[in-house]
């Protein structure tokens, strides 16, 4: 499969299989009035969720769901299990119903954004990691806000309104099942080890970013979920849904295409502190701004939903740089449930500072997320920047293989050169007989095909990563990885480095935003020593 439609399609389900998120929500009103509910149970409608999403996420991180199971099998379950709760609510007579099923539902969500955030990575490769990531959470706030649009149109009954929303997931697990597949550089499936979710938190780099991705949800999910009662404050009336949808909706997957790219040019940490920054302005100034003239509201809710989201990808960049290879799923899914957990209370308190102030001036609590947020952040940003400037990346090394196990040629892999312990994997350039080893590069051409083995016991499917081979006849360019070594990585993986690897008791290797991080954590330059004054130049990733 192309890659570009690989990456396409993953985000078109992202858009379809997320629209139940904030169905009920979006509907909340109505849901008040027909269920004869206070503010404090219809609030409950998303909190759900929201709890239901961290219940999901963490007993998908202790069985590392995310990293044992076929991801787009795993994706089509749960976008299939989020549409059925959604059109069970439907049925609902009350709120003492319909709770437990958004909760379901939350619980299947867990399943479907980290999932795609996986699957987004295995069809992209560092230097466009962050803007592949930037798409796929424009993705998301698309299918978040895609009720909103429904709403705009023709006055519709609230069940209407979820039975189309279930719908777009039915469709997005139909599409799943027929088109999405891992990519090319899709880890292979890992051994258990449900510690990891905690040892993560135990390295200085991740815990540093996911209390950045902490201050940045803190304020995001409330900011959506009451969007729509801070511009019925001002008077907007009808039209707070077509503005909900076009800030919300628009303008948030145009900041996170935005935020992909501008991490990609000028480095992680000075992106996420910038967009934290401008978000924490606006929640400040949000008391101001809802009593000008609608057109200045809306474009303020624009430039205010567009940096409060554009850090998103980013943040989740930073993540897979620093977590452990093996677990990307499980990181991924460990920071999303700390980040969800976090917006229960957040979206909670708004309403009772509502309460006190008005909707007005609610909505400005939220700023406390992004100035923490940026005080994490700057401390990594600064970390790095005390660095000197950067050496020059390590290549890959050629080198000729010889012996008695037959090969003619071959290339140790540049992590190698870069002093990484264990046996170098072999680069077959002839078609010859191996030892046992693990295919671990199955496209080294980029075509996005697999190599077919020219004979043994399975020539009949396509080599896959992970797949074991004991005496058999590799076909030209196959990485074969001797059994118990990890995995080589192409030359330009090597752009980042894993933290996880200093509590073993490994260097980090000379470039990448990973490693730089060690190092300034560490207090060490890139020859080892300690950190000098000079300033290094912004990191692409």
């Amino acid at each position: 499969m192309n890659a570009v439609v690989a990456r396409s399609t993953i985000a078109l389900v992202q858009v379809l299989g997320l629209a139940v998120w904030f169905s009920a929500t979006a509907v909340g009103p109505a849901l008040r009035a027909e269920w004869h509910i206070g503010s404090t149970t219809a609030v409950w409608l998303t909190c759900s969720v929201q709890l239901g999403f961290v219940l999901g996420a963490v007993g998908a991180a202790v069985l590392t769901l995310a990293d044992r199971v076929r991801p787009h099998r795993l994706l089509a379950i749960a976008t299939t299990g989020a549409s059925v709760c959604t059109l069970l609510c439907t049925v609902a007579d009350g709120a003492a119903a319909a709770i437990p099923l958004r909760l379901l539902t939350g619980m299947f969500l867990a399943g479907v954004y980290p999932v795609g955030m996986k699957l987004m990575t295995s069809w992209s490769g560092p230097r466009r990691r962050a803007r592949d990531l930037g798409t796929l959470v424009a993705a998301l706030t698309l299918g978040s806000a895609l009720p909103h649009l429904v709403l705009a149109g023709p006055p519709l009954p609230w069940r209407v309104v979820l039975a189309v929303a279930a719908g777009c997931g039915l469709l997005a697990a139909a599409v799943t099942l027929l088109v999405v597949r891992p990519g090319p550089a899709a880890a292979p499936a890992p051994p258990p080890d449900p510690r990891y979710a905690a040892r993560m938190l135990r390295e200085p780099g991740p815990r540093l970013v996911v209390l950045g991705y902490l201050g940045h949800m803190w304020e995001l999910y409330a900011l959506w979920t009451w969007l729509g009662a801070y511009l019925g404050a001002g008077g907007l009336g009808g039209r707070s849904e077509v503005l909900v949808f076009l800030t919300m909706g628009l303008g948030g997957a145009l900041g996170c295409m935005a935020g992909g790219r501008a991490a990609d040019r000028w480095g992680r940490a000075p992106t996420i502190a910038a967009a934290l920054v401008v978000s924490g302005l606006c929640c400040v100034l949000s008391p101001f701004a809802v009593s000008v003239p609608p057109v200045v509201t809306g474009l303020f809710c624009l430039v205010w939903t567009t940096a409060a989201v554009a850090d998103s990808p980013v943040l989740t960049t930073a993540t897979i740089e620093v977590a452990d290879p093996r677990y990307t799923g499980t990181a991924l899914t460990v920071q999303t449930a700390l980040g969800f957990l976090l917006t229960v209370a957040s979206i909670q308190l708004v309403p009772v500072v509502a309460g006190v102030t008005g909707w007005a001036s609610a909505l400005a609590v939220l700023a406390v997320g992004p100035i923490v947020g940026t005080l994490a952040v700057v401390r990594l940003g600064r970390a790095v920047d005390r660095l000197g400037p950067p050496a020059e990346p390590v290549e890959a090394v050629d080198d000729a293989v010889g012996g008695a196990g037959g090969v003619g040629s071959g290339a140790t892999s540049a992590r190698h050169a870069a002093g990484r312990a264990g046996p170098a994997p072999a680069v077959v350039d002839e078609p010859v007989v191996s030892t046992a080893g693990v295919v671990t590069g199955v496209d080294p051409d980029g075509t996005g095909e697999p190599r077919r083995p020219a004979g043994g016991a399975d020539s009949r499917r396509p080599t896959r990563d992970g797949d074991v081979l004991d005496a058999v006849t590799a076909p030209r360019g196959l990485v074969v990885a001797p059994v118990g070594a990890a995995p080589p990585r192409s030359p330009e993986e090597l752009d980042t480095v894993e933290l996880y690897r200093l509590r073993r008791g490994g260097a980090p290797a000379d470039s990448g935003f990973a490693g730089d991080t060690a190092r300034a954590l560490q207090g060490r330059g890139r020859s080892g020593g300690e950190v000098g004054a000079g300033r290094r130049r912004p990191e692409g990733g």
